[in-house]
């Protein structure tokens, strides 16, 4: 069964019931109902309640993350909630969260990729001309990879995926870029206002993470059984190679970077998007899945030296 509540302190915690932290926005929420019915499943007769809470990144919105935090923006008062004992974890998108967690958390479980490649949406009946045209991203990694292309002036983007979308088709902008993973979770992908181009992987690099949706909770957390039975194996060898990636790159919100990793039989395959320049650069490398650790290091390595 699952609840949504906005205020769990009358609640009683016991393992038949488990708090889940969210953010408020529409994706937010999808995206917790899911990893509530992922456990749901795995433990028949489990409540889930869903907790709502409004982030320091969804209160400002008029300045790049970097402005207000970084990805942290997204995190602290779900991790201060987890340690007050306010909920029990909190799920993520793993794009949203820094490569260090607070004292005594970590990523307990992670869901299966969705899509990750990214979208460039457009009005369907106000198509790109070959005239400067208006592209609308609040990320350092898509506006470097979008001003690959000839006559586009990137502006800041914020705001929820509906938010962002109602912007494009008054005018604001003539295109927007945004995570196929939540227009699919959303269902706005049949929206026929809108035509949607996907970015492929090898030319318009993700993030790290995206498309992954990771639940945190407490490294001695009493549901860590349960987060288990709820883990895709594949998907968390991408994420911890990706993460990896950006904690040797000491990558935050302030860099133009880009990781994406595929999971083929025990072979992995990580490429690192990163900006020199002005310019997209990218460099791929593959190797076996369990060395990861290793993979990661030597992506970086070729990378600071030019390979």
């Amino acid at each position: 069964m699952i609840e949504k509540i906005e205020n769990s302190g009358n609640k009683t915690p016991g393992y038949r019931r488990i708090r889940l932290g969210t953010r408020k926005s529409r994706l937010a929420m999808a995206q917790t109902e899911l990893a509530a019915k992922a456990l749901c499943s795995a433990e028949p007769g489990l409540t889930v309640e869903i907790v709502p809470l409004t982030t320091k990144g969804d209160r400002i919105l008029d300045r790049p993350l970097l402005g207000v935090g970084g990805k942290g923006a997204f995190i602290t008062e779900f991790e201060d909630a987890i340690r007050k004992g306010e909920i029990d974890a909190a799920v993520h998108s793993a794009k949203d969260i820094p490569t260090e967690l607070g004292e005594g958390l970590c990523i307990v479980s992670v869901l299966q990729r969705e899509d990750p490649r990214d979208v460039l949406i457009t009005v369907k009946d106000r198509p790109l001309s070959d005239k400067s045209r208006v592209i609308g991203t609040g990320s350092l990694r898509r506006r470097v990879q979008i001003m690959e292309q000839k006559n586009v002036e990137c502006r800041l983007l914020r705001g929820n995926i509906d938010t962002r979308l109602e912007k494009l088709y008054s005018g604001e902008y003539d295109g927007i870029i945004l995570a196929a993973a939540g227009l699919k979770r959303l269902g706005l992908t049949k929206d026929e206002r809108f035509t949607f181009d996907y970015l492929a992987e090898n030319s318009f690099t993700p993030a790290c993470g995206q498309g992954i949706i990771v639940i945190e909770a407490k490294e001695t957390s009493p549901f860590s059984s349960l987060f288990e039975r709820i883990n895709d194996p594949a998907a968390a060898i991408c994420l911890r190679a990706e993460r990896e990636v950006l904690r040797l790159m000491g990558a935050g919100c302030n860099e133009a970077i880009g990781v994406y990793s595929v999971l083929k039989g025990d072979e992995l395959t990580l490429t690192l998007m990163l900006e020199e320049n002005g310019q997209a650069t990218r460099h791929s490398l593959s190797g076996a899945a369990a060395s990861f650790i290793e993979l990661a290091r030597k992506i970086t390595e070729d990378f600071r030296n030019g390979c």
